[in-house]
């Protein structure tokens, strides 16, 4: 039985390990080579397919429904919508809040949401995408209120920045302004080995692998590459916040105080003018309700989520081969894709400890 994570916020400390892929080169066919493997193959996609068809059946039973609504407070005038954003900010939590958007679009309009973060960050773009959703609601004349849960660090502070008012819990962590891209490179493993990668660009490209290949060492140049795309990136960050909480900072100098890459908690980001109070989920609601004018206690809260089950993308077809062949077919062709992507810089708003 697979054990649930621990939900509980502990900040690990600064590891320097990075992650390693050993590629091993075999003078076998792929025929063969999944046909060696085809038994354990067999086996583990057997268990997959499980949780798979599982995944399908909770799928079919919801009739294709791709959003719920459940109630966390009953009421009788208006509607309070809370919309989590909650773990790593990637491409799949950027399609979920642009699901809820178009669900708030096609129904009834709530008189107020309620963008519920607890999360470390993640990538540049997705974070930017969910900004875009948070100002498209108050272009509409919603008001957005921010209710931080244990962490709202990095791209969960600057999904939040633009909202009317940010709540945080006392015991939040919050802040880690700032851009971060970790690689690494396999020079030194592959001369171990006794590999030697040759990247050839064209004549015309002298620059396609600057920045670009992981089976050397970084130079100077290619330091210098990733380094411009973060501070453009770092760049877009402190003016979101400069634009979303004007009447706290007046100028961009006022934000680079203290947006240098420091967490603060609740009280100290309180103290820096990155959240406008400490309060729990049911402060944040109440605000909500003073925004709309509407009594305190009387709207219904609702919370926005997919149905349960529905946990397919993780075991997509892409990652989860169907047989021996297929997995041969996926070490040959996946790991190189995997070692393509890794000789790009992945440029994040994350909390970094």
């Amino acid at each position: 039985m697979t054990q649930s994570p621990d939900p509980s916020f502990a900040p690990p400390p600064a590891l320097a390990t990075a992650p390693q892929e050993v590629l091993v080169r075999s003078s076998m066919t792929r025929g063969a080579l999944g046909a060696m493997i085809g038994v354990v193959a067999t086996t583990l996609v057997f268990g997959f397919g499980l949780l798979i068809g599982f995944g399908g059946g909770a799928a079919a039973v919801s009739g294709g429904k791709q959003l719920e609504r459940s109630e966390l407070r009953a009421g009788s005038v208006g509607e309070i919508l809370v919309v989590p954003v909650e773990g790593g900010i990637d491409d799949s939590m950027a399609r979920f809040v642009a699901e809820c958007a178009r669900e708030i679009e096609s129904g009834s309009v709530p008189d107020a949401i309620i963008l519920r973060v607890d999360s470390g960050g993640g990538g540049v773009s997705p974070s930017d995408r969910i900004w875009k959703i948070v100002k498209d609601w108050k272009a509409k004349g919603i008001p957005v209120v921010a209710s931080f849960g244990g962490t709202a660090a990095s791209g969960g502070y600057y999904i939040s920045c633009d909202c009317d008012q940010i709540v945080a819990e006392p015991t939040c962590i919050t802040g880690s302004i700032g851009v971060i891209a970790q690689l690494f490179t396999l020079q030194g493993l592959t001369d171990k080995v006794g590999i030697a990668p040759m990247t050839i660009v064209a004549t015309g490209s002298p620059r396609k692998d600057v920045a670009n290949d992981i089976f050397r060492t970084w130079t100077d140049q290619d330091r210098a590459v990733v380094l411009g795309i973060l501070d453009d990136a770092y760049a877009t960050f402190t003016k979101r916040v400069l634009d979303g909480r004007s009447t706290q900072f007046s100028d961009i100098s006022d934000v680079q105080q203290v947006a240098d890459g420091s967490v603060y908690t609740a009280q100290k980001a309180l103290d820096a003018g990155l959240i406008d109070s400490i309060g729990y989920l049911e402060d944040a609601i109440a605000i909500a309700e003073s925004l709309t004018g509407l009594t305190p206690g009387s709207a219904v809260v609702n919370r926005l989520s997919r149905p349960a089950g529905l946990f397919a993308d993780p075991f997509s077809a892409r990652t989860m081969p169907t047989g021996g062949a297929a997995l041969g077919s996926f070490l040959g062709r996946d790991v190189r894709d995997l070692a393509a992507e890794l000789a790009q810089p992945r440029v994040m708003y994350q909390l970094h400890w």
